[in-house]
């Protein structure tokens, strides 16, 4: 049986699972409203723009940290769609933390760098918005597990 990260990390799979969360982070950027909305849009619209692929070699980047950081949800998960697992409110903020501390990390590694600093800015409010993507990220992930 394959775990989580096997399949997401298989050389044949990864493009593809590269391309569907950069799709996903589009979606739930672009559902964002308010102020803050509006500032998270302007942020990931330049970060998309920057040399050396943006957003997608940001998350190229992340995947294996967070494809290990999933593994044990995902083994955990029986039956549940993964998405409603890692949204459950039981264990949405914990799951979102170790999320967190993996970009956390990637993005002490690439201090001084726009991204880097985009990140920063926007740190303080990442949990909640975590939190509300998990059903989507779960599905997402999720597409790729054979």
């Amino acid at each position: 049986m394959n775990t989580l990260s096997t399949s997401l990390l298989d050389p044949a799979a990864r493009p593809q699972v590269v391309e569907a969360l950069v799709q996903l982070a589009d979606r739930e950027v672009g559902a964002k409203k308010g102020l803050s909305g509006t500032m998270m849009k302007t942020a990931f619209a330049g970060a998309k723009k920057a040399p050396g692929g943006g957003i997608g070699r940001a998350v190229n980047a992340l995947l294996p940290g967070v494809a290990r950081a999933l593994d044990p949800h995902y083994d955990a998960k029986g039956e549940r769609a993964f998405g409603d697992y890692l949204a459950d409110p039981a264990r949405a903020n914990q799951v979102a933390d170790e999320l967190l501390a993996v970009a956390d990390a990637r993005a002490k590694a690439v201090e001084g760098n726009p991204l880097g600093k985009v990140y920063g800015s926007f740190r303080g409010k990442a949990k909640e918005h975590v939190v509300a993507a998990l059903p989507g990220l779960g599905a997402t992930l999720e597409r790729f597990v054979r």
